[in-house]
């Protein structure tokens, strides 16, 4: 965990601009990529086939500070410096940084102090895990331009020491997946009456599961798929 306070209050002027509104939360959503065509390749047979899709709210890609120094107190030191330019070099290139794992937090004073030092690939490194966010849209519509800005962006973040920094996977994430639950029960309420009308009007239909937890998966490069675990059953009126 980060204890410098003083570290923290002098980085407040670069991070601000990247902060989410007090009411938005930020919900990773990784794809179910599997040995398919390119029509389908995000399919996963397991979910439902009713749902809502719509486009992402932000690319998120992480960025891995690391150090393989010898003395652990000298790999923290050098993981902070490089924290701290990258967070700085971020702030003058419009890129947002945001931290967690699940739920994703801008960085403030705040939540840098609640990042966690942990080891990298080897016992011998420190590593800190954070993200940066591009919004899905304008020139961002594909993951290579996404790949290719963050892979110039960490070429410009000086080094200390023996740190370096790897990135990893492009994903999506969504704001307040929550507030599009009605909209994913008003899809699934309007498949099931349209299946109910071909079978006529003496037949109603019977939804069951939509009090069941609402689950996101990526749908397409750009897309997330929400939707609820349900069943619906045709019968007589």
């Amino acid at each position: 965990m980060l204890k410098t306070v003083v570290v923290a209050a002098a980085l407040a002027s670069l991070i601000a601009p990247t902060a989410l509104a007090a009411q938005d939360e930020m919900i990773v959503v990784t794809g179910s990529r599997v040995d398919r065509d390119d029509y389908d390749e995000y399919y996963d047979s397991d979910q439902s086939a009713i749902g809502l899709t719509r486009k992402a709210d932000n690319f998120v890609k992480p960025i891995f500070i690391n150090s393989d120094s010898r003395d652990p107190a000298i790999r923290r030191a050098e993981v902070t410096a490089m924290l701290e330019a990258t967070i700085r070099l971020a702030a003058q290139k419009n890129i947002a940084l945001v931290a967690g794992d699940f739920k994703l937090v801008a960085l403030t004073p705040e939540t840098i102090e609640d990042l966690s030092y942990g080891n990298g690939s080897r016992p011998d490194t420190t590593r800190v895990k954070i993200y940066a966010r591009l919004p899905v849209g304008g020139r961002f519509t594909r993951v290579d331009a996404v790949d290719e800005t963050i892979a110039d962006f960490v070429q410009t973040v000086p080094v200390t020491g023996r740190s370096y920094i790897e990135t990893g996977g492009t994903d999506l994430a969504i704001n307040n997946p929550q507030s599009y639950r009605g909209a994913v029960v008003k899809a699934i309420a309007d498949e099931a009456k349209r299946y109910a009308a071909m079978f006529g009007s003496d037949y109603g239909i019977e939804i069951r599961g939509l009090d069941s937890e609402l689950f996101f998966k990526q749908a397409s490069e750009t897309e997330v798929f929400l939707f609820i675990e349900h069943n619906f059953v045709i019968k007589p009126k």
